[in-house]
């Protein structure tokens, strides 16, 4: 399964990230460049009212040459804090009186009731100027001064001027503080946002979380974790159409099951994989067959009752079925009293002959401890003939395009049941051709039989017995037959 880096919440928190704290600098900004111009703006509106206003209370002044009258408005304008310097001047732009910062530059209006606007960097001359310089350090120490200049006018003629310079401390304090809040409550609503959008993200993308748990259980095999319906969004869809198609797979595998107990797991594999190739036919393969063939059926099942008869079958098959499933094998039929094992089909197996008879000294193994324990149960037990031979035969689906069955037939397979018939009660026994087949003379100990003729055959076929392994697999064998007889009787 594919690692998961960098999860879909967590993409989806971040876009919802980069959204908000986008918009929110944004407006943040926006915010902080409105209300610049709406602090210039009361400034320059403060300014030009209190010009006016000191204009209207000169005049007479002006039109009497009454500096004193002038020199107590400077002196009353200088105690205002907010204001760094006030002048006034005649209309041919003398200075009549004057008290703190005055720019020496001017930029005198040149008709009636317009206030021009001088930004102005003075020299450290003063203290009044220096103290007012060291408040603005918020952004530089060389602030400008920002000085106002409009008319005094009598009967629309200019007779005047007055100039006021102001201290924007004041005005750079309110910036700050206005830029302070707005920044405070922009990263404390893009934390909160960031928050929300991490559980959020969390909380949309729980179906998301939903489908790739049961996916993976899917993966696994498990077909019966169901999803929540309930939802009326497009998640609802895909969550019903999982369920669909979890049933669907679980149908799939039930009917694998049960196909499984009519045809070996292997072959209902092969079947199911290509069920638009399922035709009549087959292909020669090199294979092996093991027959085993209960002794005396006919007489026993005249004595015995259906029921009985059904249920020791049963016993011995369920054995020899789990024992070919070592080897690799598996059941290709049941014929009566007798089970007919395939080794190297569907599945190539270059060993199929080795595992083959493996398997026979399994069952030989495996018939003899079965039967001690039902006679000391005193119940009746059963002798087998097993033989196996090896050698090419045609695999494939038997029968008709109505009923067919995947099984192997030929020569070789015809062989094995046919010898079969001359083993006494458990014997193993193989053809002679067997003996040039890997393996088999250096790893099993094999005593010659003898020579019968074999309808269909010209030529006697000499038989051999198989006695034992010689190497470490009769320890195999032992510990095999263990480990399936005491799970046969751990089910009882």
């Amino acid at each position: 399964m594919k690692k998961i880096n960098f999860p879909f919440a967590h993409k989806l928190a971040l876009s919802m990230i980069v959204l908000i704290v986008s918009g929110m600098l944004l407006l943040g900004g926006l915010i902080i460049h409105d209300q610049n111009n709406l602090l210039e703006k009361q400034m320059h509106s403060y300014a030009k009212i209190l010009i006016h206003q000191l204009a209207a209370s000169a005049t007479e002044g002006l039109l009497t040459s009454d500096t004193l009258n002038m020199d107590v408005l400077v002196k009353n304008i200088a105690q205002n804090k907010e204001i760094l310097g006030i002048a006034f001047y005649s209309d041919e732009k003398q200075q009549k009186s004057s008290n703190g910062l005055i720019p020496a530059s001017l930029d005198f209006p040149d008709s009636v009731n317009k206030v021009s606007t001088i930004l102005w960097q003075p020299p450290l001359s003063d203290t009044k100027a220096e103290k007012s310089i060291i408040q603005n350090v918020f952004f530089s120490t060389n602030l400008p001064f920002l000085s106002y200049i409009g008319s005094i006018n009598y009967q629309d003629v200019i007779i005047g001027y007055v100039l006021l310079t102001f201290d924007q401390s004041l005005f750079i304090q309110a910036r700050n503080k206005t830029l302070y809040t707005i920044v405070i409550t922009t990263v404390i609503l893009i934390i909160f946002s960031i928050i929300l959008a991490f559980f959020l993200g969390k909380h949309l993308s729980r179906p998301i979380d939903d489908l790739l748990h049961a996916s993976h259980a899917i993966s696994k095999g498990d077909y019966k974790t169901p999803f929540d319906e309930s939802r009326d969004d497009e998640f609802g869809i895909l969550m019903q159409s999982m369920n669909i198609m979890a049933d669907g797979l679980l149908r799939k595998e039930s009917v694998e099951k049960a196909l499984s107990r009519y045809v070996s797991p292997t072959v209902a594999q092969e079947i199911l994989g290509n069920l638009k190739s399922i035709n009549l036919g087959g292909e020669q393969v090199n294979a092996s067959v093991l027959f085993v063939d209960i002794i005396g059926y006919t007489k026993l099942s005249q004595t015995m009752k259906p029921e009985k008869m059904n249920q020791l079958l049963n016993e011995y098959f369920s054995l020899i079925s789990q024992a070919a499933n070592i080897y690799g094998g598996h059941v290709d039929k049941f014929i009566g009293d007798c089970v007919m094992l395939v080794f190297g089909v569907p599945k190539a197996d270059e060993q199929h002959s080795y595992q083959a008879i493996l398997c026979a000294l399994l069952i030989q193994k495996i018939i003899s401890n079965l039967n001690q324990q039902r006679i000391a149960k005193n119940q009746i037990h059963v002798d087998f003939h097993i033989a196996v031979n090896s050698g090419l035969m045609l695999a494939g689906n038997m029968g008709s395009e109505q009923r067919m069955e995947y099984t192997v037939i030929g020569d070789a397979v015809n062989l094995a049941a046919r010898i079969a018939s001359y083993t006494q009660n458990n014997e193993v026994i193989i053809p002679e051709s067997m003996l040039e087949r890997p393996g088999i003379k250096e790893n099993f100990d094999l005593e010659k039989k003898e020579s019968v003729q074999i309808r269909g055959h010209e030529q006697a076929v000499t038989l051999y017995q198989v006695n034992s392994c010689k190497n470490k697999n009769q320890l195999n064998l032992t510990q095999n037959m263990n480990s399936l007889m005491s799970a046969d009787f751990n089910e009882k």
